[in-house]
């Protein structure tokens, strides 16, 4: 008999096993009202509310979500709202131009564009079947709550997210990625750098880059805690490691020398010291 991997199973683990832990912790200082402290279970019926919403908005099995936003709730939500109910994603570099993003949503055919309060203005040429800045507007255009969504058929062949690249050298490529591949790589990834229930994550690294690495997924999969970072700030992260007891996280070398300037200037011992480990690539 086989099974489906598919990025559903999850979630779908975390609210089996760890329903009243804590699944994230959102950004407070943030333009769009912070989600706060968000159990798994309660990021369960964000899930299927995204499903229920993407339903009553007429979006179809397969259709296509984009959504521009920095580090938040919201759009680690959607990597199950969207995926695990059958669309894709398309998490979009909230670095880009005006006209590459309208690229990207022209290209992969999105049926939904959701955009960052902060980039609203500027994304606002930008034209979509639905689109919704986030907050207040995206929460009640697709977070249907108490509604169960249409009934999916998972299939690990699927695309469940389409990742593109930043267009250096022409226009940004979209990478399809499968649920399969998408699960085969959490669980790789998890098994090296030794995620656990246990752990405490915080991210440094924006989620739309490459997924956020794919660490969400290992992170829910094994019923870790994540908090949300808007930006990067080196004393900011030193402070977000001390309040959440962080024991991990990842970034660019530029990352690291942020933290290491902080920690040159820090009063006290250094958060994480002997506890917190990095994994640095980029």
């Amino acid at each position: 008999m086989k099974v489906p991997l598919t990025v559903r199973d999850h979630i779908d683990r975390a609210l089996a096993v760890y329903p009243d832990r804590v699944a994230f912790v959102d950004e407070p200082d943030q333009p769009a009202p912070s989600m706060g402290e968000v159990t798994f279970a309660r990021m369960g019926e964000l899930v299927d509310a995204t499903g229920a919403g993407l339903d009553a908005l007429g979006v179809p099995m397969g259709g296509r979500v984009a959504m521009v936003s920095h580090n938040a709730g919201r759009l680690l939500t959607c990597f199950w709202g969207v995926s695990g109910n059958g669309r894709i994603f398309v998490p979009i570099n909230f670095r880009l131009s005006l006209d590459e993003v309208t690229y990207i949503v022209d290209h992969c055919g999105a049926d939904v564009l959701l955009v960052d309060p902060e980039l609203a203005d500027t994304l606002g040429p930008v034209k979509c079947r639905h689109k919704f800045v986030l907050g207040d507007e995206s929460d009640q255009a697709l977070f249907r709550l108490g509604e169960s969504p249409q009934p999916w058929a998972p299939n690990e062949d699927e695309t469940a997210v389409v990742n593109y690249t930043s267009g250096t050298t022409a226009r940004p490529k979209g990478v399809e990625q499968t649920h399969r591949s998408l699960w085969i790589n959490s669980a790789v990834f998890g098994l090296h750098t030794s995620v656990t229930d246990r752990d405490n994550y915080l991210h440094t690294l924006p989620m739309f880059h490459c997924n956020g690495w794919g660490m969400p997924y290992v992170l829910v999969g094994m019923g870790a805690k994540q908090v949300v970072l808007r930006k990067v700030d080196g004393a900011e992260i030193l402070r977000r490691v001390d309040a959440h007891g962080i024991t991990l996280l990842c970034g660019a070398p530029a990352v690291v020398a942020a933290i290491l300037d902080a920690a040159s200037d820090w009063d006290g011992p250094i958060p994480g010291a002997g506890r917190t480990r990095m994994v640095v690539a980029g």
